[in-house]
């Protein structure tokens, strides 16, 4: 590149993003003209204003950010044709780019995603590579187009999926993958030594909106799915069913929990309560409860939970909200 910088502006907002930025402000190869987020949002029980994921890290990390209600308004497209970028580096941001935006920067827009298009576009692509039981999955650096997650790709990088491995900590391994590999990409793209290829729109696959409702707990699925469910809906929405006490139903979220073998019953029934924990029979076998969260109240273990509730062998538990009987 002669020395010359690649002048960048970077839109993120998810978990995902700091990783990716922090790689890119130690590369003295880019310059970030700026970095830009969505605004703060309402989070909690007292809906407390809050940034987002990026900019609590730009925060803590003592760096400029912009609150930005939508990158397409014309104050905001002028803004960027003053900074005039040679590129728009896309992570995690959770905006749709209208087509004048990804064609102002001389470079284009670059997004780094979350899955070996053109699998899992969309929304939720490590949540759904764990739900699906993935044994592999990557990041993808592509060039924007009008269309979700469809342009053509740069380059992509693989990665295993651990066994046990929950989604947050997919992510952040995912971040650090990208975060090692998009300064080499962004001069090559810079250099014109790097061409972009057309995706194979006949195997594209979507991963949908994750929601709250989508974290009830059916008994009656296998133990291995639902291990896999535990462990792509944490921390959020959880994983949850119904516990009766007093007549009463409390919701209790699973932390923690794997598929166990050997065993088999009712659906929802306890089997077993030991110092491991609480197995409940599903479909097919059974599921060891390790920690869970009560309505409530904190994380804890399950056989703390069983001693509180005074919970017994041969008990039933009942599905989620929303899900007809066990």
């Amino acid at each position: 590149m002669n020395g010359k910088t690649v002048k960048t502006v970077f839109l993120g907002s998810g978990a995902f993003a700091p990783p990716v930025l922090e790689a890119m402000l130690q590369d003295g190869s880019l310059e970030i003209a700026e970095i830009a987020t969505q605004v703060d949002k309402p989070a909690g029980r007292k809906g407390i204003l809050t940034p987002t994921p990026l900019g609590q890290w730009c925060q803590t990390a003592g760096k400029a950010f912009e609150r930005v209600q939508s990158v397409n308004s014309e104050d905001y497209l002028d803004h960027l044709r003053e900074l005039a970028p040679d590129l728009i580096v896309v992570v995690s941001f959770g905006q749709i780019l209208k087509e004048e935006l990804l064609n102002l920067p001389r470079l284009g827009c670059l997004n780094v995603h979350a899955s070996l298009l053109p699998a899992y576009r969309g929304a939720s692509p490590i949540v759904s590579a764990i739900l699906n039981g993935e044994t592999r999955t990557g990041v993808t650096f592509m060039r924007m187009d009008k269309g979700l997650d469809t342009g053509p790709v740069y380059q992509q990088f693989e990665m295993e999926i651990g066994g046990r491995i929950t989604a947050p900590e997919l992510e952040l391994e995912l971040a650090r993958l990208a975060g090692r590999h998009i300064g080499e990409c962004i001069r090559q793209l810079s250099e014109g030594s790097l061409t972009a290829q057309e995706q194979d729109h006949a195997r594209a696959t979507l991963s949908r909106k994750i929601r709250k409702t989508h974290a009830a707990l059916d008994w009656n699925s296998s133990p291995e799915s639902l291990e896999r469910k535990i462990r792509a809906f944490f921390p959020w929405p959880s994983v949850i069913f119904t516990c009766m006490r007093a007549d009463r139903p409390v919701l209790v979220k699973i932390s923690s929990g794997r598929a166990a073998a050997g065993v088999s019953g009712q659906p929802g029934q306890i089997l077993s309560i030991t110092s491991e924990g609480i197995t409940v029979a599903c479909a097919q076998g059974a599921l060891l409860l390790e920690k869970v969260i009560p309505e409530g109240k904190k994380e804890m273990r399950a056989t703390d939970f069983a001693n509180g509730f005074r919970l017994e062998r041969g008990m039933v538990f009942l599905n989620g909200p929303g899900i007809s009987a066990n």
